[in-house]
């Protein structure tokens, strides 16, 4: 618990003073940062899937990174082109072309299984984590990326310390991760709904663009979100039978250990906010 508090005090002052202090050139130190995320994220990922289907997966992870650059290209300089949306579709179709190669090994008799893993290194990490960076392009930027991360680190607290508080006698209620409480999570979403509501009342930018019931969607949503996230996340190491993805970040295990959460609910978040 003192590595995982240490790492979260460590963590937040660091995002927000990337946003607050480096927000040039279309936040390039955040999509630096997001670059480096997905690659380390996409050989997590990568490694579970190996060891849990019992293929060798060609793709390098660096090449996921490759994704963020892109986003971080459209926004900045390329607007009306979908780079993004390109890279995706030039990168999945080269993944398959090698397939032509690699399948002769052995008969084309894993052809399927490391196709299907080359595409979801692309979707997860490598095209979720593209919507952090889609937040910079939202009417107020700065006060977007911190209601973000402000909802999302404000539900893994929360829930946390709800379900260690209050949730010994209601865990196991989701079997994908036993430890995971009813407490914990009526707690956390809770929480992350009100923090929505108080930032979206009193930050200038943020109040007079989202009503009270918006920021209680938004809220509600972000947190329905990261719970997903941070259970879809679960559900790959047990398939690997994995406790951690990694070991990188004390306290936490992996880096999709700390991540799950964003890459689930940032989609979810943008969304909301260029509708209201």
């Amino acid at each position: 618990m003192a590595k995982r508090v240490l790492t979260t005090i460590v963590t937040l002052p660091t995002l927000f003073c990337i946003i607050f202090f480096l927000p040039h050139n279309s936040y390039l130190a955040l999509s630096i940062l997001a670059m480096a995320a997905a690659s380390w994220g996409a050989k997590e990922l990568k490694d579970l899937y190996q060891k849990s289907e019992n293929v060798k997966v060609h793709l390098p992870s660096y090449v996921i990174g490759l994704l963020p650059f892109a986003q971080w290209l459209e926004i900045a300089y390329y607007p009306n082109l979908p780079l993004v949306d390109l890279a995706v579709v030039l990168m999945a179709l080269g993944l398959f072309s090698n397939e032509l190669f690699y399948g002769v090994g052995d008969a084309f008799a894993k052809s399927l299984s490391r196709i299907a893993g080359q595409s979801l290194l692309l979707l997860y990490p490598g095209l979720l984590i593209t919507f952090i960076q889609r937040i910079s392009t939202l009417a107020y930027p700065t006060q977007s990326f911190l209601l973000f991360f402000l909802l999302v680190f404000g539900n893994d607290i929360f829930a946390f310390i709800f379900g260690m508080s209050f949730g010994r006698a209601n865990k196991g209620f989701v079997k994908v991760s036993p430890n995971k409480s009813i407490a914990g999570f009526v707690g956390g979403t809770a929480t992350t709904i009100l923090l929505s509501v108080l930032f979206c009342l009193f930050v200038p930018g943020i109040k007079e663009q989202v009503s009270l019931i918006q920021a209680i969607i938004l809220g509600l949503a972000t947190s329905t979100a990261a719970n997903i996230g941070d259970l879809i996340e679960s559900a790959f190491k047990r398939s690997a039978h994995m406790k951690d993805s990694g070991n990188l970040i004390p306290g936490r295990g992996g880096l999709l250990d700390s991540i799950d959460s964003m890459l689930a609910s940032a989609p979810v978040f943008w969304i909301l906010l260029s509708l209201f």
